[in-house]
């Protein structure tokens, strides 16, 4: 687990504390846990470092000063892609994550319902042995936001008028709350 010393409330990174987190990330499948503030805390850094090469014209200075922002980006990346693999895959317990991340991780989890469900609209929801029995066309007659289905799938979002194909337990509900109106 990375964390950051604290002095009075204040994050304190440095090279070698983002140099950890750097490892830490790359090594693990897990996120590691960061506090809120950790953005802030790595612009600051970053903004420090650039101002002491521009001031200094120092080549080792200005050197440590890119390998920074080099490792920086490695850190944001990698917590980027995972945070992307934790949406796909649905989970909603995700520990460590920055105010920042947890928003990303929302907005996120919204596009990976709305692509989820236009291609199983595209594919309809029929069984590998044709058998479509238990799919049902409705009409949507409220707009819908996207939900998590008896299947663990995710539903949504839906706009009043629009059509889909969905499993007849989902159809069911969806007519029992007067939300949509059945095709076929």
């Amino acid at each position: 687990m990375f964390s950051l010393a604290k002095l009075e409330g204040v994050l304190m990174l440095n090279y070698s504390r983002l140099r950890e987190l750097q490892r830490s990330e790359m090594q693990n499948a897990e996120l590691a846990k960061l506090e809120d503030g950790f953005y802030s805390e790595l612009r600051a850094f970053l903004e420090a470092r650039e101002a002491e090469a521009r001031a200094t014209q120092n080549l080792l200075v200005m050197k440590e000063c890119e390998n920074v922002r080099r490792i920086a980006k490695a850190v944001i990346n990698k917590r980027m892609e995972k945070i992307v693999l934790v949406s796909i895959r649905g989970r909603d317990e995700v520990p460590g994550l920055t105010q920042e991340e947890r928003e990303f991780l929302a907005r996120l989890r919204d596009v990976v319902g709305e692509r989820e469900a236009a291609m199983i609209g595209f594919m309809g929801e029929k069984r590998c042995d044709g058998n479509t029995d238990n799919i049902k066309r409705i009409k949507f007659v409220k707009d819908i936001s996207p939900y998590k289905g008896l299947n663990e799938k995710v539903y949504g979002p839906y706009k009043t008028g629009e059509e889909a194909e969905l499993p007849g337990e989902e159809a069911q509900w969806l007519l029992k709350e007067k939300m949509a109106e059945l095709l076929r």
